[in-house]
């Protein structure tokens, strides 16, 4: 379970491929991995060459290719943690990492396998960045699919006993790290610049996966349900943590076993509704945050389901038709950014030509073209007045045209008809509002900002309506209902309504 996540995201700011390669060597369990890998014996001594033993040489492994119990012991003390109460769990987790990250290979027969450093371990390390990259991440992916399957054979054990499984009431599904994770991708490149990297209430993780947005009161069973998911994930974070993905400040285990002293009948256990919450508080319920390397993790896994998931700077080489179908979802530093990256690669006139062609079109999307155009253009200096003056005449691009010239001090710019001034109207408007064709999806804005430039338009021409519903805009019947619905003034709500009607009767 991916969750519900917008068509196009806002884009994910990645370190270089060295960078996330350098996190990978250096998390925890990966280190482990190598240092695995590196030191323990080859069966015929320590002179044998990685990728060099027969099935006589090795370590040998369990069955399920565990390593047997001397030999863990072996890896505890070699990892140092020896101290460490989990220390043999971590050195297991060490093993299995390395297996799948192909840096131990397992030989000989199916009933006697052998374990034996792999010939890729040779050259494993900060000069194959993609090669580090390309083997954490399929590692990784085996964490999670183990971290899901654990918990739906707990479930399957549960209902097996005839017990009320974990989440009575909600949907059963093992994908609830994957939702959670999917969400923190989101929380993070959706935040604004300097406050992408803050460690996120595993309240606020938990209720966003069950509480719907609209529901601002959730009811007590809606709330023990968001304490199960904390502790389920509270599990689950504390496993995948060392492979990098995440930083985790794991929860106070008092709050589980009710022995912290406090009362916590009040309601406020796990509902992630608290705006105030002081940062001991917040602490002992755990926080979590995506690192850069799982950023680049989510990203992939999100990709590969289907989603469009953009990098900051990679539509510098797209096409102009790209560009502005990205923009559309960014932050306003980032689309600044991307677009300054995107005009840096080309001559001023040509790219200018390009975003032109490029807004062009009746389809849903193309308002919305054509306002990201407008913003990119104000990027592009003089050099590019030669490519706006061709389109002047153009039903579509003719207005926008006009307004960069008449900005960049051209003179002799031909003022636009009546018709071109209410169509660029309606054009900005569908933008802005999200209104589409009738079977299309209307999209959001802010409804302050746009019931006040509703509000100027009409105040602006007593004759508005009258003059706006015969535009011909696939849009224009959407716009004027939008306008309905935003004017405070019933009188000119109802006056946006009967235009709406007479545009689509014309239509």
């Amino acid at each position: 379970m991916i969750g519900a996540q917008p068509a196009v995201m806002p884009p994910v700011r990645l370190p270089r491929e060295a960078e996330l390669a350098a996190a990978a060597l250096a998390a925890p369990l990966l280190s482990r991995a190598i240092h695995l890998a590196r030191e323990l014996p080859v069966g015929g001594g320590a002179g044998n060459a990685p990728g060099s033993a027969t099935a006589a040489e090795g370590v040998a492994l369990e069955p399920g290719l565990d390593p047997t119990e001397q030999d863990l012991a072996r890896a505890v003390e070699l990892l140092g943690l020896a101290d460490d109460p989990d220390g043999a769990a971590m050195a297991a987790e060490a093993w299995a990492f390395a297996i799948e990250a192909g840096l131990v290979e397992v030989i000989g027969e199916e009933n006697a396998p052998r374990a034996v450093p792999a010939a890729a371990l040779a050259g494993f390390g900060a000069d194959s960045p993609a090669e580090v990259l390309e083997r954490w991440y399929g590692s990784v992916e085996v964490v999670l699919a183990e971290l899901a399957s654990a918990f739906v054979l707990e479930d399957a054990l549960i209902e097996q006993e005839g017990e009320t499984p974990h989440l009575a009431g909600v949907e059963q599904d093992n994908g609830f790290l994957e939702a959670a994770l999917a969400s923190l991708y989101l929380m993070t490149v959706s935040a604004p610049a300097g406050a992408s990297d803050a460690m996120v209430p595993l309240p606020v993780v938990a209720a966003g996966l069950l509480i719907p947005d609209d529901r601002t009161a959730p009811d007590l069973e809606t709330m023990e349900q968001v304490s199960v998911v904390m502790a389920r994930l509270d599990s689950q974070f504390a496993v995948l943590a060392p492979t990098g993905v995440i930083e985790y400040e794991g929860m106070d285990p008092t709050l589980l076993t009710g022995d912290d002293g406090e009362d916590d009948d009040d309601g406020d256990f796990g509902d992630g509704t608290d705006p105030h919450p002081d940062a001991e508080e917040e602490r002992r319920y755990g926080r979590v945050r995506l690192t850069p390397l799982g950023l680049y993790a989510m990203r992939r896994r999100l990709s590969e389901a289907g989603m469009d998931v953009p990098v900051l700077g990679e539509a510098a080489e797209a096409g102009a038709s790209r560009l502005l179908t990205v923009l559309a979802a960014y932050p306003e530093d980032a689309a600044r950014a991307e677009a300054e990256g995107w005009l840096a690669r080309r001559e001023p006139e040509k790219a200018a030509r390009e975003l032109l062609a490029a807004a062009r079109g009746s389809d849903a999307a193309a308002p919305g073209r054509r306002l990201e155009c407008q913003s990119v253009l104000s990027l592009v200096g003089s050099e590019a007045a030669p490519a706006l003056h061709e389109v002047l005449d153009d039903p579509e691009l003719g207005g926008l045209a006009r307004v960069w010239l008449t900005e960049h001090g051209v003179e002799g710019v031909p003022a636009p008809s009546e018709e071109m001034v209410f169509w660029l109207t309606v054009d900005t408007l569908a933008a802005r509002v999200g209104a589409v064709p009738p079977g299309g999806v209307p999209g959001t804005a802010d409804e302050e900002e746009l019931r006040e430039l509703v509000d100027g338009l009409v105040g602006h021409h007593s004759d508005f309506f009258d003059r706006v519903w015969r535009v011909d805009h696939p849009a224009t019947g959407d716009v004027l209902d939008a306008m309905s619905r935003l004017h405070p003034d019933r009188r000119i709500a109802k006056q946006a309504r009967r235009a709406a009607f007479r545009a689509r009767s014309r239509g």
